[in-house]
């Protein structure tokens, strides 16, 4: 008996210690990850309306894993769907992959300082186009001070055909600040821009809010439309094991 309630008490201190790989926006990667051995479901849900005459809804889904305490693996797939304005929608599985997310220092919250940079690097296979890889990267980085939390997310995305390739620049910044326990509030911006064809760039500002609760974090953004685009909201949230 005394055994089993030691073992209870440890699991229940745990959970309440556990942190997840959250992010405190909504559409910005964040620099934390998953501890070592620790695992968790992610989704994600955003729109993009009035981007051209398409709207779309898109749904991200991974099983996130701590291979170490800075190294973070995803196996993501992803479904969309699109209408165009006066026709019928259509929902595709749009592509499926494997992503790692590297710390570059420690996430101790003894040891870890107020500068974090981490690394995105993933690799994925789009499924209507059978030729086609999709490589991206990002570099991120956190200064958080007191309740103040800065970031700063540079990401690039192709797609890579034998005849063909696209090249997308995604870079964004926002702020994030505690206002009361785990409830936090703040702003971004967040642009995706085509290198090739300016047709299909876009950019967009929002406010967010991020909240935390044991092993369940969840963040958002409305984005407004400032180039191309009318609206861009987006939904994240992670249940950690």
């Amino acid at each position: 008996m005394v055994t089993r309630f030691v073992v209870v008490v440890a699991v229940l201190a745990c959970a309440q210690t556990a942190h997840a790989g959250r992010t405190f926006y909504g559409w910005l990667y964040g620099t934390e990850v998953m501890p070592e051995r620790g695992a968790e479901i992610q989704t994600w849900v955003f729109e993009e309306n009035g981007r051209g005459p398409l709207k779309e809804t898109g749904i991200w889904w991974s099983p996130l894993i701590g291979v170490t305490d800075q190294l973070e693996l995803a196996l993501p797939v992803e479904f969309s769907w699109t209408r165009p304005d006066g026709g019928e929608g259509d929902f595709t599985f749009t592509n499926w992959g494997i992503e790692a997310r590297y710390r570059l220092v420690s996430q101790d919250p003894e040891d870890a300082p107020p500068l974090a940079p981490l690394i995105r690097v993933a690799v994925k296979r789009d499924v209507g186009v059978r030729d086609a890889i999709q490589p991206e990267i990002d570099a991120v980085v956190s200064y958080e001070v007191g309740r103040v939390h800065l970031l700063v997310d540079l990401g690039m995305v192709g797609q890579f055909t034998r005849e063909d390739y696209r090249l997308e620049f995604r870079p964004g910044g926002g702020i994030s600040v505690q206002v009361v326990g785990d409830l936090r509030l703040g702003a971004e911006a967040y642009a995706e821009i085509d290198l090739d064809d300016s047709d299909r760039s876009w950019a967009i500002v929002a406010p967010n809010i991020a909240w935390s609760h044991g092993r369940t974090w969840i963040s958002a953004a409305m984005g407004i439309g400032i180039y191309q685009i009318d609206n861009a909201p987006r939904v994240m949230w992670g249940i950690a094991f």
